[in-house]
């Protein structure tokens, strides 16, 4: 009987990651929000239980968001268990997720006894609580594995991109993809990274125009061109893959990263400008490129970069259209 139900099963998995690259090819405008999953012992959080996942992602999907990728991880990374519940919170409110393997090493951490247990127990849950999962990410701090060189190299970024596809295909979901979260300038200054842009699925896009040398407020020109100037390099090494903005954001102050331009603005009022500077461009930019973006983050557990403040009040009345 096994045998008979096999395929029936494989068929029905095959249909709906099929149906998840069809979602991310046909993105555009606004998409979602990172969600952090660690703890902060600054501002007394704990890592969210289920039902606080399930508020936040409802409150999520009410201000128009129809996906969502992780951030940081609890405890060490390693209970697959607790990213089930993650999983299964945004399947019961209905939104889609990206789940990322948080793969930065702190100082004396080994890859072998820190990060396999993580990727292993990321997959794992993927593999148990595969619906709501839209894609898996591997990343890190700034989630930009290349940029932070946690694999050693772009070669051996791609050898773990290519053993989770393969154990994903051994549990029948075989068109699960899989991408690394990464910055433009991790990609530049790695070598040889054809093998990790053969291998992934869809390109995920950070893109931080508040970091870059010229910098000045959230919603100036020179924001734009800088947002801009990144996503062209990325369209020049896709090979036609999708692009997907899954990081971008401009912070309400300076506390957690420092600027490299002295002429940055960080407030609300910048904040809130860059977000709208986003939203302005549906049409004459995402549409027409086919991307979407989503914002870094939901909240202030990256200091100042949430749409919300770490007493889950929104700093401004925030939206964005979803077509346009």
């Amino acid at each position: 009987m096994l045998a008979e139900a096999l395929p029936t099963k494989l068929e029905d998995a095959n249909l709906k990651a099929a149906t998840r690259m069809d979602k991310i090819t046909s993105m555009y405008a606004f998409e979602g929000f990172v969600y952090a999953l660690d703890v902060h012992e600054n501002t007394g959080r704990i890592s969210p239980s289920f039902s606080t996942l399930v508020r936040d992602f409802q409150a999520m999907v009410a201000k128009g968001a129809r996906n969502v990728i992780t951030f940081d991880i609890c405890g060490d990374g390693s209970d697959a268990s607790y990213y089930e519940q993650v999983i299964d919170a945004a399947g019961n409110v209905g939104i889609n997720i990206i789940p990322l393997v948080w793969t930065l090493l702190n100082p004396g951490d080994n890859f072998t006894t820190v990060d396999i247990p993580r990727i292993n127990a990321l997959t794992q849950a993927v593999i148990n609580k595969p619906d709501p999962v839209l894609a898996v990410a591997l990343g890190t701090h700034g989630s930009s594995p290349l940029y932070d060189n946690d694999f050693g190299s772009a070669n051996n970024l791609a050898k773990y991109v290519r053993q989770m596809k393969s154990t994903f295909a051994a549990a029948g979901l075989s068109d699960i993809p899989v991408s690394i979260s990464e910055l433009a300038y991790g990609w530049q200054i790695s070598d040889n990274i054809t093998a990790a842009v053969d291998a992934v699925d869809f390109f995920m896009i950070n893109n931080f125009p508040y970091f870059a040398f010229n910098a000045q407020s959230g919603g100036s020109a020179t924001s734009w061109n800088d947002f801009t100037n990144d996503t062209t390099y990325y369209k020049s090494i896709a090979q036609g893959k999708p692009l997907l903005v899954t990081q971008t954001g401009w912070p309400s102050n300076e506390d957690q990263y420092a600027p490299n331009s002295p002429d940055v603005v960080a407030s609300v009022p910048s904040e809130k400008a860059y977000w709208n500077l986003l939203d302005s461009h549906c049409e004459d930019f995402f549409k027409v490129n086919n991307i979407g973006w989503m914002w870094r983050s939901w909240d202030d557990t990256i200091a100042g970069w949430g749409v919300t403040s770490s007493h889950e009040k929104a700093k401004w009345n925030f939206k964005a259209r979803k077509a346009c």
